[in-house]
């Protein structure tokens, strides 16, 4: 949840960092730190806010703390951002309220909700009066064990803004972690027929109710928000994901083959897919569409080797070496066995001799012993 209250609140952090009105002889390190926390800049902030005086005459104090507080949260100094913003509390004779808010979010970050939730009390009218307050009122309710209270800040912030899907999609998340999967489902489908809803809703959905274990739940939503959307590369590989959480990798393979329309790099995993789902054609036909000619031959040796298409495998031979790939202790094993089924023990020996890698090594040895028992017999295979 905190990821979205981030970009929910990220409009508080600018607002209080926009510049005051000041005359041109005062502008300071202050004022070039807001304005880099405004475009992002957050390490030259870092070093601008670092470079401030804080006993020169003239310096807002406030914007100073506010500003530090605002770098510190961004690096993940949750602890010391709320130091900060307690010292800018201590200073300001306005903008209180957001200062609370932004205290209310390190005090959360730092593991401590029922502080937080007391700095988003003394947010007051003005912290009702923003989408993100109630969405950081419902985690810190969470944090602290007070589901119940977390789920009715949700409830009352979308009732006043019901403009906000976040806090919705929000209650979706929550039914998913309290293990209430029916009710999640109903409400996510009922969140993804708002004319607002796009594709992004229906993965975040799913993937919540993926995480839940409810794969099935994952694939209902997905395929309709496919038939809604159309082809979206995301929701297909999605749904590609939740096909094999649900022990169908030949569906996960056909989603993949058609997100690779759209996004040719995902042939290699269509073909894994397809592998795994026992489809030998399918799989040797998506990677001849991967465009990385060591992943493609890498991958090709393998399929081969399990089609059994020995005389295949072994052409593959010269594409290995050019790539550098023989290197690896496997390829090497995999062509010497491919050499061997087609009774060429000659070439097969000279893979396994340079296997040195404990795993190959065993193999290549078991190996050697099956080619002495077949030339001891007259036959093998």
């Amino acid at each position: 949840m905190r990821r979205f209250l981030l970009i929910a609140l990220i409009g508080l952090s600018v607002a209080y960092a926009a510049p005051r009105k000041r005359p041109a002889e005062q502008e300071d390190g202050v004022s070039l730190a807001g304005l880099l926390v405004r475009e992002g800049e957050w390490e030259r902030a870092a070093t601008a806010i670092a470079a401030v005086d804080t006993k020169a005459k003239g310096v807002d104090l406030p914007r100073y703390w506010t500003l530090r507080g605002l770098v510190e949260l961004h690096e993940r100094r949750a602890a010391e951002a709320a130091t900060s913003f307690r010292a800018a509390l201590a200073t300001a004779t306005e903008g209180r309220e957001l200062l609370e808010l932004h205290l209310a979010r390190a005090l959360l970050a730092a593991e401590v909700p029922d502080e937080a939730l007391a700095a988003l009390e003394r947010a007051g009218d003005v912290g009702a009066s923003l989408p993100g307050t109630w969405l950081l009122r419902a985690s810190a309710c969470e944090a602290a064990g007070r589901t119940d209270d977390a789920w009715s800040a949700l409830d009352a912030g979308a009732e006043r803004f019901p403009d906000q899907p976040e806090l919705r999609r929000q209650q979706v998340f929550l039914l998913v972690r309290l293990g209430l999967f029916r009710e999640a489902r109903a409400r996510g489908e009922a969140l993804l027929a708002r004319p607002d809803a796009d594709a992004d809703d229906a993965v975040a959905i799913s993937e919540a109710l993926r995480r839940g274990g409810e794969t099935r739940e994952a694939l209902t939503i997905l395929e309709a928000a496919l038939l809604e959307e159309g082809e979206d590369r995301d929701l297909l590989v999605q749904a590609a994901r939740a096909s094999l959480d649900d022990a169908q990798p030949r569906n996960a393979g056909r989603f993949l083959e058609r997100a690779t329309i759209l996004d040719s790099a995902l042939a290699l995993e269509a073909a894994e897919a397809y592998r795994r789902g026992g489809d030998l054609d399918a799989a040797l036909r998506m990677n001849g569409q991967v465009a990385d000619p060591a992943a493609k031959a890498r991958q090709r040796l393998g399929l081969l080797i399990e089609e059994q298409g020995w005389e295949r495998a072994v052409a593959l031979e010269p594409r290995l070496v050019r790539a550098g790939l023989t290197k690896d202790d496997g390829i090497a094993y995999g062509l010497a066995y491919s050499w061997f089924r087609l009774g060429e023990h000659a070439h097969a020996e000279r893979w396994l001799r340079d296997i040195r890698e404990p795993a190959a090594f065993r193999r290549a040895t078991e190996l050697r012993e099956a080619m002495a028992a077949c030339e001891r017999g007259g036959g093998c295979l």
